[in-house]
């Protein structure tokens, strides 16, 4: 994969190891260096947009102007603050690594003298990570373009209504639209019939959102030619929507690879729709196996799929303006849900449910939970807990972590609680167990490094994460 790395240092020879290392990957770098952040600035100011680097690697003392300040500019900018930023220093002091990552906005942080493999992988992680983000800008444009074509194939249903008898087109006219907009929307957005469709119409529901999204499905996409890719998504798009219908849940919009799904029935209670979204999540990971077991895998590596599911009240209605207009969802209870899906990978989990959701289910014994953490994600102000929906896990890895379900709450406790040595003993012998555990990896490495640098004393357990 073809990348452009910049790196940004006032000492020669850094630059020569940075560039010695990076010449040295397998990866296809351009390698850009610099030797202060005002030579950055100047050189970044002189690219088209397609040219811009992929990846910063950036020294935090330097003349002229520092990585700070550096880093600062980058972030306000439209066109830079996208690009990764991997602080590169020889500071190593705990309150300049939460400066660097959390208030500076850098990506990654690695101090000095750094290894030269460590870098390389660092760089390669923070490549794949912007040219996933790049390849979902793009399908956004492209869903853009098709809400375009959709919004252009709405004016002619309209045009055609007029000139057929009014029930035969009326008729006619919903069936097609179906397409387009899900029908348990149209009857909320248009109940008195599509004619009488308005713009900015709103009304307030409480409903369980799901968002499901492929893992590395950038790497998995460029294997393929176009035609593979299309019929690939388009099988496993039509495995995903069958049991969030069977649930009687429906598919919002598919955003690439991703799928928002809504389970709302006007009438019935917030549990069930919770219970019919957990169950369709769980029906859907067994289609995933399926999927892996009946599909030739030499075109692609077995699919990995991330579930977050969120409940709490939404809007729900038409934007846009008059001759544009779309109808959606929105309200912090859908970025919750993305933000939870984002969470799988981290935990590398199969489904994720927020508190809400599961005090809905605390007492459906069908369905299997583990408190796994107390998390703030970006663009929350309060800690949310989250639980591990364990029925989603293949069975040797779900009864593994059944069994050790006390060894790991007591774990968990004594983290809360600082106690970081009972901790340690804890989740150590769960990972024994179950070696595939990757939330216990995860409270296993995090309790390691509190030991040595413990948190504030305000801290209760919480860890917080500021990207997706």
């Amino acid at each position: 994969m073809f990348a452009r790395v910049m790196f940004v240092d006032d000492s020669r020879t850094i630059r020569s190891q940075v560039r010695k290392t990076l010449e040295q990957t397998e990866e296809n770098y351009s390698l850009v260096e610099k030797g202060d952040g005002m030579e950055a600035l100047q050189w970044l100011s002189g690219c088209l947009i397609q040219d811009l680097p992929d990846v910063i690697v950036l020294d935090r003392n330097m003349p002229h102007m520092s990585g700070d300040e550096c880093i600062r500019i980058l972030k306000k900018d439209p066109h830079w603050q996208r690009i990764p930023v991997l602080f590169l220093t020889a500071q190593s002091d705990i309150s300049q690594l939460v400066l660097g990552l959390a208030e500076l906005g850098a990506d990654d942080y690695l101090p000095k003298p750094f290894d030269p493999d460590e870098l390389a992988a660092r760089v390669k992680v923070l490549v794949r990570i912007k040219k996933a983000e790049d390849e979902t800008q793009r399908l956004n444009k492209d869903l853009e373009q098709a809400l375009i074509q959709q919004q252009k194939a709405f004016e002619e249903l309209k045009e055609t209504k007029m000139r057929l008898a009014e029930t035969e087109a009326a008729a006619k006219y919903t069936s097609i639209f179906e397409k387009f907009v899900p029908k348990e929307f149209i009857s909320r957005i248009a109940p008195e019939g599509l004619e009488n469709l308005k713009f900015g119409m709103a009304e307030s529901d409480f409903i369980s959102i799901m968002f499901c999204d492929i893992r590395s499905f950038t790497n998995m996409s460029e294997k393929l030619s176009p035609q593979e890719l299309v019929d690939f998504l388009n099988d496993y798009l039509k495995r995903m929507n069958m049991p969030i219908s069977s649930y009687h849940g429906f598919v919002d919009k598919f955003i690439g690879d991703a799928i928002m799904a809504l389970f709302s029935l006007p009438g019935k209670s917030n549990a069930l729709e919770a219970n019919n979204c957990v169950q369709a999540a769980i029906e859907m990971q067994q289609q995933v196996d399926l999927f892996n077991q009946e599909k030739d895998n030499a075109l692609h590596s077995p699919l990995r799929v991330g579930i977050g599911i969120h409940s709490g009240p939404v809007i729900i209605g038409t934007v846009g303006s008059e001759d544009r207009m779309d109808s959606t969802v929105a309200g912090d209870s859908v970025n919750l849900a993305a933000r939870l899906e984002g969470l799988t990978k981290f935990y590398q989990s199969k489904i994720i449910v927020s508190s809400s959701t599961h005090e809905f289910l605390s007492s459906e014994n069908q369905l299997e939970f583990r408190e796994i953490d107390l998390v703030r994600v970006k663009g929350k102000e309060h800690p949310v807990t989250i639980f591990e929906v364990c029925n989603g896990d293949p069975t040797h890895i779900r009864e593994k972590k059944l069994k050790n379900f006390d060894k790991f709450a007591e774990g968990l406790k004594n983290y809360r609680e600082q106690k970081w040595s009972k901790a340690l003993t804890k989740f150590k012998s769960c990972i024994k167990e179950c070696p595939d555990d990757g939330a216990v990896k995860v409270l296993i490495d995090r309790t390691k490094g509190y030991q040595k640098t413990p948190p504030p004393k305000s801290w209760r357990g919480e860890q917080i994460f500021e990207t997706k």
